[in-house]
């Protein structure tokens, strides 16, 4: 999941896979949150990872409330793997199923060892 940041004067909206995997985490920094006056309203969403914070810009930057989401880890990305990662573990699974093949084919025979990689 990537990271998604909705600014707008007097509203922050943030979605990433953090906010979905580290509830406790999350829950404790939405609490202190709302001990600023400044914020008006909180909304969390935990399942879509999710969460909204209005605010009053006069008292509270977006910016500033962006780094210290930022500060506690809420804005880190899930690194997808690359194309050679993803070769690389399709290719050893096909050469472990290939070794596997050929040596049970040699221990019980080769139409004895179809049916059982077959099924």
């Amino acid at each position: 999941m990537s990271v998604y940041v909705h600014k707008t004067k007097q509203r922050l909206r943030v979605r990433s896979a953090f906010i979905r995997t580290n509830r406790q985490a999350v829950e404790t920094l939405l609490e202190q949150l709302q001990q600023i006056e400044a914020v008006k309203h909180i909304k969390h969403q935990l399942h879509a990872g999710s969460v909204a914070i209005t605010f009053d810009d006069k008292d509270i930057s977006c910016e500033d409330l962006l780094g210290i989401l930022e500060s506690h880890g809420w804005l880190e990305q899930d690194q997808p793997r690359s194309f050679i990662e993803n070769a690389a573990i399709v290719g050893t699974k096909t050469l472990v199923k290939g070794i596997a093949g050929i040596a049970l084919s040699r221990l019980v025979g080769p139409s004895f060892s179809r049916v059982i990689l077959n099924a």
